[in-house]
């Protein structure tokens, strides 16, 4: 049963590719090493002639090219120790406990050591043997993946900290036996940047804008002031109006007489059917009104006349 689930794998491959990867990586080991000593005397240079600005920033891909090599000695380790239990490997179905971390490290540096081609195809023969879930959860990161913790760190791509960058400019310096004052980089390395993408966290001061004249004379005004001009604003409105003298009419009738006021019909031909059922109560409404009137004018014409009696 087991040799019929390791089918796919191939092991010899296998095998070779990682052979193939050791010596690559000695190789690279090699040749880095010959680059960061040829990038340690150019930062020397460049504090010798205080170029302190551009020597913070080639220190930068000294602190990376390190920490590369550094991730490639363990995965140097992590192939010759696979390719030593392959045959452990490839009788199981399930991923053995004991090379989980070297196998999950392999397939999550695939993708990140460019210069190691092999390991992508070594990748893919894992995804043939324990399925594209188990590869996935080592390249992504995922829980219980099993990745190397230290290999994780070293092949990160955050920025160096500032205070591995001050370090390693020091030891350069001494290197190089210069007489380098670092108190000008540990300013600028130290000191706290203001976060240009999520903006500033503390509100200092707000933001003075010039107002026109009239309108700051009128904040300047308490609250009092500007009611008491508001009103003389407006007495002064009402004022200038002119309005036409209502002539004075008494409240009570005369005692001579009622006037009566004369109710016209409304023409029966300007009102169609509907208009004339609204129309009918409202008249006999106005008819009852001026009965009521007519009697209540005879009614003081009668007291009227017996006061005079």
């Amino acid at each position: 049963m087991d040799s019929f689930f390791s089918k796919g794998f191939k092991a010899a491959k296998c095998k070779t590719l990682l052979k193939l990867t050791i010596p690559r990586i000695k190789l690279l080991r090699n040749r880095r090493e010959m680059q960061l000593k040829q990038m340690r005397k150019e930062i020397a240079k460049l504090l010798e002639t205080g170029q302190e600005a551009t020597a913070r920033i080639r220190v930068e891909h000294i602190i990376r090219e390190e920490k590369m090599m550094a991730a490639q000695e363990i995965v140097e380790l992590f192939c010759e120790l696979i390719s030593v239990r392959l045959p452990i490997i490839e009788a199981q179905r399930e991923c053995p406990l004991d090379l989980k971390e070297a196998i999950s490290s392999v397939c999550f540096a695939a993708p990140r050591c460019a210069d190691l081609p092999e390991l992508l195809q070594v990748q893919m023969l894992f995804v043939g043997k324990y399925g594209k879930e188990f590869v996935t959860a080592a390249t992504e990161l995922m829980p219980e993946c099993g990745v190397n913790r230290q290999l994780i760190e070293l092949l990160s791509i955050r920025a160096p900290a500032p205070d591995v960058k001050l370090k390693l400019l020091k030891e350069i310096a001494e290197e190089n036996e210069l007489d380098w004052d670092p108190s000008a980089s540990e300013n600028e390395l130290l000191k706290s940047h203001d976060d240009l993408l999520n903006g500033p966290t503390q509100f200092v001061s707000g933001a003075k804008v010039p107002l026109p004249k009239e309108r700051f004379d009128e904040l300047q005004q308490p609250a009092s002031e500007q009611v008491s001009d508001k009103q003389t604003e407006s007495e002064s409105e009402f004022d200038s109006l002119d309005f036409p003298e209502v002539p004075k009419q008494p409240l009570r009738p005369s005692t001579g007489g009622v006037s009566v006021p004369e109710m016209f019909p409304f023409p029966a031909s300007a009102l169609s059917d509907s208009d004339e059922e609204i129309a009918k109560p409202s008249e006999n409404a106005e008819i009852k009104s001026h009965k009521q009137n007519v009697e209540r004018d005879e009614v003081l014409q009668e007291k009227v006349v017996s006061k005079d009696l």
